[in-house]
């Protein structure tokens, strides 16, 4: 059916980024967990770009539950392989690896609070098992993918790597944030007792081309979704947090420029420019920017729990990672423009695809 233009756009930027040293990769092989997520499944199609597009014979190996996952998501890639496992349990053994990416974690608020053992299991049981894997191969650096949601929450528009919030340890939806701490505890500790080169990206809200537009979730997809269906946006709380983001190309590419020149023993926050905008005053823009008279924007608050963050009024500072030569490229706005042109796209393409099936099952 081909490729979604906007993605394949976005491809196009990551692989051709001066931010990142792509020779420095090239016939190395890299270790990635949580690969078929969001941001796991974008590092991987980005390599995969490179390779065909480049030559530049970057090996992977994937951490799976389910070999066939990848191989739908990624195709028979012979630079592709798979350790088949989950990331608590996965058997560590010596390996030809140079660099490890930790993408592995859930992501769902509704999983943090109906799993919080399983949450803090697979954050802190699972960032241990990797860390002894870099441990055991003499790998040339490694970085641990945490969440600005480590901070807790807190009022601050200028949110440095040092400062910490609260986090209540009486919600179990902490489960989330307290692993996240722990695991850059555990990462910190690698570094200092074994010198493991991991380094810490603290990343915002992440949102873009790529998304599973089937599967996902989360509240950009359900913002751009009412956009393309001219539906009301129904928010679920006051909206009143204020929005730390990151557009998915400039997310990757963070990533990357990290893991090449981050200080080892580092975080780092993982966050565009600061846009001043709340959740309602974002759904609002979209309203009048995309909505073409036809969309409002409406408070409905269950009166059950439904897993949200708490709201937050901090404004996450980029300055560190900004040191090492990486800038966002892509402002809240042109985000959502190029997500809602991607899902249009998809969306098309998923139709053609099922009518497609439909006519082959009639012959």
């Amino acid at each position: 059916m081909g490729t979604n233009k906007v993605l394949e756009e976005d491809l196009e930027e990551i692989t051709t980024s001066e931010m990142i040293d792509w020779s420095e990769f090239e016939n190395k092989t890299i270790f990635i967990t949580g690969g078929t997520g969001l941001i796991g499944s974008l590092i991987v199609r980005s390599i995969q770009f490179r390779n065909k597009k480049y030559n530049s014979n970057i090996q992977l190996k994937l951490l799976v539950r389910d070999k066939n996952k990848g191989i739908d998501l990624f195709g028979d890639d012979s630079n592709i392989s798979y350790v088949i496992g989950s990331v608590e349990t996965f058997d560590i053994e010596k390996m030809n690896i140079d660099y490890i990416i930790h993408a592995a974690s859930p992501t769902k608020s509704k999983f943090f609070i109906e799993k919080p053992v399983e949450t803090l299991t697979t954050a802190v049981i699972g960032t241990q098992r990797v860390l002894e894997l870099a441990k055991l191969c003499d790998i040339k650096g490694m970085i641990y993918l945490s969440s600005m949601e480590m901070y807790g929450t807190m009022h601050s528009d200028c949110v440095k790597e040092n400062n910490q919030g609260f986090v209540d340890l009486q919600d179990v939806r902490s489960s989330y944030p307290v692993g996240k701490r722990t695991s850059e505890m555990f990462a910190q500790c690698y570094y200092q007792e074994y010198g493991i080169p991991v380094k810490i990206a603290r990343i915002a809200q992440t949102f873009g081309a790529g998304i599973d537009v089937k599967r996902e979730n989360r509240v950009y997809k359900f913002f751009a979704d009412s956009i393309i269906k001219h539906q009301n946006i129904i928010l679920k709380s006051t909206g009143s947090t204020i929005i730390n983001y990151g557009y998915t190309t400039d997310v990757v590419k963070g990533l990357l420029c990290i893991l090449q020149k981050g200080i080892s023993g580092k975080p780092y926050n993982l966050v565009g420019d600061k846009t001043g905008m709340t959740i309602l005053e974002s759904a609002k823009w979209l309203a009048s920017e995309f909505g073409e008279g036809k969309v409002d924007v409406v408070i409905d608050i269950p009166k059950e729990n439904a897993g949200f963050a708490p709201d937050n009024g901090m404004v996450l500072d980029n300055t560190e990672i900004r040191s090492i030569g990486w800038y966002p490229e892509h402002d809240l706005k042109d985000g959502y423009r190029r997500l809602i042109d991607y899902m249009k796209i998809q969306y098309s393409m998923d139709e053609q695809s099922e009518s497609t099936t439909e006519k082959v099952k009639k012959i």
